[in-house]
């Protein structure tokens, strides 16, 4: 082998590690990137290589990364998957143990399940704290003591003390409920499985139910593992219902299953978080499944100050203490997603207004304003809270018949 040849084949192997390692973390298109690469070297390579072994080599490395490749690219432009190919691996390790990266130590066949939700469902490790939420002690002493504590201590949790589940997160839109299960997966160090009801249902008959039994099987592969289902009631509506389809009943069967046989040890801990803003339209068998259900309400004053000061961090401002805690009173009502769009809106104000002047067609450089307290009381006055009175009173009667009393 030439030095040249040397190189390109160092080279297609440091591309291909690349695309493996990234393939395992979950960042896919980045993987499918790399592999395409590998690949045009492999065959550049071809090109200047007359070895026949080594020709036969490359030729079957080209045909693993382009397979790999074409099933990301099918995932993740939302086409149904074909044949099911394994990762490309960087070595085997014993028993045919195969490492990939640091995902670990994998089976052929558990390494077939994660490929089945693989570019479907975000599998992640969260870098979301307490911290990163203003108020909701309640919600978030209840998460810690249903989720993080079991998974931290489960010596304290043994004979009739049990841990729970499954729980289920409902309020208003907007109020914190993903980034309350991100920051309970992010303190017990729990792989988190970020579900919704769209990756859960596919055409194609008979695969929507494999994919929910994957789901589960993969979660106690890599446990402690917690399964956030976002908009659980899409589905997991009461059955019998006109608008049911003969593929949602099914999948809405198989998660009950799912559910209800779920294994939890010490060693390896699994629990399933749901969210939803419409608790009164899941099933009763689903909801029976969630043994704790927390009401994630809309923020308070405090919460909210807390809330403008985070989504206006880094921005010239004139804005003090006094004016924080004035723009929480005057947006009673408003939930956190709210107040964020009255923040975007509110920053991008002295851009309009150096845009609109002309200002940014010439290439001196120009000076952005400071925001002022006057632009938010501008904008509050157009931008309105997405909750009514009669949604929280609604809110209200179903915590006070099914939750827990506020």
């Amino acid at each position: 082998m030439s030095a040249f040849d040397s190189k390109l084949w160092q080279y297609a192997t440091k591309e291909a590690n690349e695309a493996v390692a990234l393939d395992s973390a979950g960042k896919f298109q980045e993987a499918l990137n790399k592999y395409v690469r590998a690949a045009e070297i492999l065959v550049q390579f071809i090109k200047y290589n007359k070895n026949p072994t080594l020709v036969q080599k490359c030729e079957l490395k080209i045909a693993e990364y382009m397979d790999r490749a074409k099933l990301i690219k099918s995932r993740l432009s939302g086409g149904r998957p074909g044949r099911r190919v394994s990762k490309p691996s960087a070595g085997k390790g014993e028993n045919g143990k195969i490492t990939t990266g640091d995902s670990g130590e994998y089976s052929e066949d558990e390494l077939e399940l994660i490929d089945t939700i693989t570019g479907t469902i975000v599998t992640e490790s969260p870098d979301v704290k307490w911290i990163d939420i203003a108020g909701l002690p309640n919600c978030k002493q209840s998460l810690r003591e249903a989720i993080v504590l079991p998974m931290i201590k489960p010596e304290l949790f043994t004979g009739a003390r049990k841990p729970w589940s499954g729980i289920l997160l409902y309020g208003p839109p907007g109020c914190g409920k993903t980034l309350l299960a991100k920051a309970a997966a992010t303190e017990c160090k729990a792989t988190f499985f970020n579900v919704s009801s769209a990756d859960l249902l596919s055409k194609w008959l008979g695969e929507s139910e494999k994919l929910v039994s994957s789901l589960f099987k993969v979660a106690r592969l890599k446990a402690p593992s917690l399964i956030f289902i976002d908009e659980i009631d899409s589905v997991a509506t009461k059955r019998g219902e006109r608008s049911e389809g003969g593929g949602e009943r099914r999948v809405k069967t198989q998660l009950l299953s799912e559910i209800q046989g779920m294994k939890t040890t010490h060693e390896k801990p699994l629990l399933v978080l749901g969210a939803t803003n419409r608790p009164w339209d899941i099933d009763n068998a689903m909801l029976s499944r969630f043994e704790k259900k927390v009401y994630v309400p809309l923020p308070d004053l405090p919460a909210r100050a807390a809330i403008f000061q985070i989504h206006t961090a880094g921005v010239e401002s004139s804005l003090d203490d006094e004016d924080f805690i004035e723009l929480a009173a005057r947006s009673d009502g408003y939930s956190g997603r709210d107040i964020s769009n009255v923040c975007r809106e509110v920053i991008m104000l002295p851009i309009r207004e150096l845009d609109m002047s002309g200002l940014l067609e010439s290439s001196e450089e120009v000076e952005v304003r400071s925001i002022v307290i006057e632009d938010f009381v501008k904008t509050l006055k157009k931008v309105k809270p997405m909750t009514n009175q009669a949604s929280l009173k609604q809110y209200i009667d179903w915590t006070n018949e099914f939750g827990e009393s506020i």
